[in-house]
């Protein structure tokens, strides 16, 4: 196969890779695969497998006007590129809708509610608007799509109540290579961590409700006495993380909270083994709710039972004591807060999530859709 992949961000620059990077790094060792790079990061943080298309001269940072401003040279580049290609995988959305144009087949990653996600980075009354384009937009995307992918079942049947193009299930994943219990000690003393650990890997975004676990952290000393806090992640296009640091030095938890920021991939085990508790504290919107991050599968791997605002994709795959313990409210955390410190890990209930499987399974999905 021959294929051209249009991805959610830049590809080699976003701080947190997502599921397309570890998809089509493995699948580029047996097809060729070419990737439209955005330049929306000044470094480039990892390497790839697959042969990049620049789409841009320079970097440009503001991810909110980025791609309508580009739109009309990204949408030219596309034009002419795609009969070189047996299928597109789209990702994006404004280059999804010129890919969607195109004669060549094209298969569309709805790996997040897009117009929730794009609206998050703006205030109202431009947030509605932007919420209502994008999602007009993508439901276009979606029905000149040869076949849409999704992550879970739930989201899923969202789609398959707006479209009749045909929805299939390829989860998240993780490495399993890179992601299991190593000796935690090291990070504990490193930063001064005492038990129990509470900590969080990934983006700091507006769609994460770390203030909710930060607001609570006097009440969990009060129970638990020398508990800690360790956040793991980069802030990308919002002063998300900034606002997190200035909480806690308002609240007087310096000692207590600590902020790591970028952690490379490969090197996440041992922070997560530092942890006594894995938190996955989304917002109840509806993006949250018909997803499910990798964050979740990479603490379960490294055998570290995960606190996670109720999400049903959630509570479906790893409820009833198989790691996962759910809260609706401030009480609830701390109640199953106290259920997960005692709770032992099952690391094979991550059994199938490995990231070479999943690759194969994309693979016999794309294979069905060539022209």
């Amino acid at each position: 196969m021959k294929l051209l992949v249009i991805p959610t961000t830049d590809w080699t620059g976003h701080p947190v890779p997502n599921r397309l990077n570890f998809v089509f790094d493995r699948i580029a060792l047996r097809h060729h695969v070419d990737v439209c790079h955005f330049r929306l990061f000044p470094e480039e943080l990892r390497e790839t497998r697959c042969n990049l298309i620049p789409m841009d001269k320079g970097c440009i940072q503001d991810v909110r006007s980025y791609y309508l401003r580009r739109f009309i040279p990204h949408g030219s580049k596309i034009n002419r590129i795609s009969d070189d290609y047996d299928l597109i995988l789209s990702a994006n959305i404004l280059p999804g809708f010129v890919a969607g144009l195109q004669s060549c087949p094209t298969v569309v990653d709805y790996m997040d509610l897009f117009s929730e996600s794009a609206a998050s980075y703006f205030s109202p009354p431009m947030k509605d608007i932007v919420r209502h384009t994008v999602s007009m937009i993508c439901d276009v995307n979606l029905k000149r799509a040869s076949c849409v992918l999704t992550t879970t079942s739930k989201f899923k049947e969202y789609l398959t109540n707006k479209i009749s193009t045909p929805v299939e299930v390829i989860p998240n994943g993780l490495d399993t290579d890179v992601m299991h219990p190593v000796d935690p000690e090291g990070i504990r003393r490193r930063f001064g961590l005492s038990y129990p650990v509470l900590g969080y890997v990934g983006s700091l975004e507006s769609w994460i409700d770390l203030d909710f676990v930060i607001d609570l952290f006097p009440t969990i000393i009060r129970k638990y006495p020398k508990a800690s806090l360790i956040i793991v992640g980069p802030s990308l296009h919002t002063g998300y993380a900034e606002k997190l640091r200035s909480k806690v030095k308002r609240m007087r938890l310096e000692e207590r909270v600590v902020f790591t920021g970028r952690i490379p991939y490969h090197e996440l085990a041992p922070y997560i083994s530092a942890m006594d508790v894995g938190l996955n504290p989304r917002k109840p919107w509806d993006m949250n709710r018909l997803t499910m991050g990798g964050k979740v599968l990479s603490y379960l791997a490294c055998a570290l039972p995960v606190l996670s605002r109720n999400m049903p994709v959630i509570e479906e795959e790893f409820g009833d004591g198989r790691g996962v313990f759910t809260y609706h409210d401030r009480h609830e955390f701390i109640m199953r807060l106290e259920e997960a410190l005692s709770a032992n890990v099952d690391i094979s209930s991550v059994d199938g999530y490995d990231w070479d499987i999943i690759a194969r399974r994309y693979e016999d999905v794309l294979k069905r859709y060539l022209k």
